[in-house]
């Protein structure tokens, strides 16, 4: 009887880490601050798996998914969480790092001159500030948030800020898709349209690179650009219609973060589920950072 019970009890403890929920670990300060280093997420697997579909996911949710450059079995793959920026269909831009309605949590690099040289680590500290430090002519250089920005901001009236990004139309070759006409960088980054399931797109020079890794490596079709003319699977193609759906993330900490800007778009079939419960933080504990929603 009480091998039947643990087994029961086995069971459902399976069920609901493969199907229900699992807790994540934070492993970097790219989501800062809405998640941080060491914090414990609780992710909602349910809808996923009994539906089959993320239809309800909507823009702005904070997604677990696997790594898509990560090439090893499925259950080994890394596992990323970072905030849906883009759904199936969407075109996105970012200008000064920033999309549309975006949430105020969002951590951007400032630097600040202090000529009464007032900010120290002492006042900075309790803020959650850690990220950064003072640079030459009483200047800081730091990753903040509105609410952060604001608090220095009321030290002293001298204090004046700027938003530390790259200029527009400076190309940087890091940025996905690596491609120089395009001009893009972190902070200025787009249009680019986030493919979606059953959608049909006009194939060219223009837009080879952006589509071509999906094209290739996620629905397995053969596809070179040569002498200008575009093949897929050997034969002549002008247009491509897409076979699921996908996703571009975005972290919090606009300025350090791993995201799509680096490595393009995640396929649907990598999603793992939203992020719903900030259970606690592991290295640090405060009320602040237990049993909240993840927003």
């Amino acid at each position: 009887m009480q091998i039947g019970k643990f087994f029961v009890a086995l069971g459902l403890a399976l069920f609901v880490k493969l199907f229900v929920l699992e807790p994540f670990v934070i492993p970097s300060s790219s989501m800062d601050t809405t998640l941080v280093q060491g914090d414990y997420v609780l992710v909602n697997k349910w809808q996923n798996n009994l539906f089959g579909n993320w239809l309800n996911v909507k823009k702005g949710t904070v997604l677990a998914f696997h790594y898509p450059l990560d090439k090893s079995a499925t259950k080994a793959k890394k596992v990323y969480i970072k905030r849906c920026a883009a759904l199936p269909g969407d075109t996105l831009q970012l200008i000064q790092g920033k999309t549309v309605n975006e949430p105020a949590s969002l951590q951007f690099d400032y630097l600040i001159s202090d000529p009464n040289k007032r900010i120290h680590w002492d006042f900075l500290k309790p803020l959650g500030i850690h990220l950064g430090g003072r640079t030459q002519n009483n200047s800081w250089l730091l990753c903040l948030n509105t609410q952060q920005l604001e608090a220095i901001m009321a030290l002293d009236t001298d204090l004046t800020y700027a938003v530390h990004t790259h200029v527009a139309n400076k190309t940087d070759l890091s940025i996905f898709p690596s491609d120089t006409s395009l001009h893009w960088n972190r902070d200025f980054y787009g249009p680019i349209y986030t493919p979606k399931k059953g959608a049909t797109i006009a194939l060219n020079s223009t837009n080879f690179k952006t589509y071509k890794k999906i094209i290739a490596d996620y629905e397995q079709q053969e596809i070179e650009l040569i002498n200008g003319q575009i093949y897929l699977n050997g034969s002549p193609a002008k247009n491509y219609t897409f076979a699921q759906n996908y996703y571009f993330m975005l972290g919090d900490n606009r300025h350090h973060s791993q995201d799509s800007r680096a490595w393009g778009f995640v396929p649907e079939d990598h999603l793992i589920g939203t992020c719903a419960l900030l259970l606690f933080n592991a290295q640090t504990f405060s009320v602040d950072r237990l049993l909240k929603k993840v927003l």
